[in-house]
């Protein structure tokens, strides 16, 4: 299975924070055998968020989006996937609930001062009508699941707390149910010679016989040396293992005759 990871939020495309969270499921989905394809970053803009999620459930079989989840009015992920599904927004009692509880909980604990529902806490009990609910562990907004065709898509709160609390209980045991995993093994070595040039050669013509991934690392000609990383990718981690020592043998043999 392959999929794609959007950061969904102003402050992202702006570089007003730095995103850990694509980096972290990128890593998860690694983990269990799930190729990352894309890293998609959007701004809060419901046509935007609603086209590049209808594009790219077309391109992978898995969509997992982080951010946009909140009370305020550029929250817009729950509404833009309702789009790109074609399902409307619904109040769901259950995720109300829920919300309803967590404020409460902060109330009875003296951190916020009214723990009543206004409309914009209520705004994050709107989902997509067939959603099933991911429950949030740490914060207030639910995440979702639901599937458009064949393609899987969640959606995760922003803050990375709650999103790796969702991702551990919530998405990854459902992951593990539905997928058939490719699993990636990765090498990195260190080649005495600084011309990638040369190196292209044989980096082309150990993927052919191998199919292992190779990449030359270039830093400058200063340096005398230069990395390669190799990435092979099968059905067992066991076979991936393999595919990638026989592939390094493969290079290092063919560098030899240099």
């Amino acid at each position: 299975m392959q999929s794609s990871i959007f950061g969904i939020g102003r402050e992202l495309v702006s570089a007003q924070i730095k995103d850990s969270n694509a980096y972290y499921i990128a890593n998860k989905l690694s983990e269990i055998g799930i190729e990352n394809r894309f890293i998609v970053f959007l701004d809060d803009d419901l046509d935007d968020i609603a086209k590049a999620l209808d594009y790219f459930v077309n391109k992978t079989p898995l969509v997992i989006t982080t951010g946009g989840l909140g009370p305020t009015f550029d929250d817009l992920t729950l509404e833009a996937v309702a789009l790109a599904v074609g399902e409307e927004l619904i109040l769901n009692q259950k995720c109300l609930s829920e919300i309803e509880f967590f404020y409460e909980k902060l109330y009875n604990e003296g951190k916020i001062a009214d723990k009543n529902l206004n409309v914009n806490r209520q705004k994050m009990a709107y989902v997509p009508k067939n959603a099933i609910l991911l429950k949030n562990r740490v914060g207030a907004a639910c995440g979702v699941y639901l599937k458009k065709n064949d393609c899987h898509i969640f959606c995760l709160p922003g803050v990375p707390n709650e999103m790796q609390a969702m991702f551990e209980n919530e998405v990854e045991p459902t992951l593990k149910s539905i997928i058939e995993p490719i699993f990636t093994h990765s090498q990195t070595i260190e080649c005495n010679i600084n011309d990638e040039s040369l190196l292209a050669f044989i980096s082309s013509e150990t993927m052919q016989k191998t199919h292992v991934y190779v990449k030359t690392l270039p830093t400058s000609f200063s340096s005398h040396t230069m990395y390669v990383r190799f990435t092979a990718k099968a059905p067992t981690k066991e076979e991936a293992k393999y595919k990638l020592a026989q592939a390094i043998a493969f290079f290092k043999d063919k560098l030899s005759r240099l």
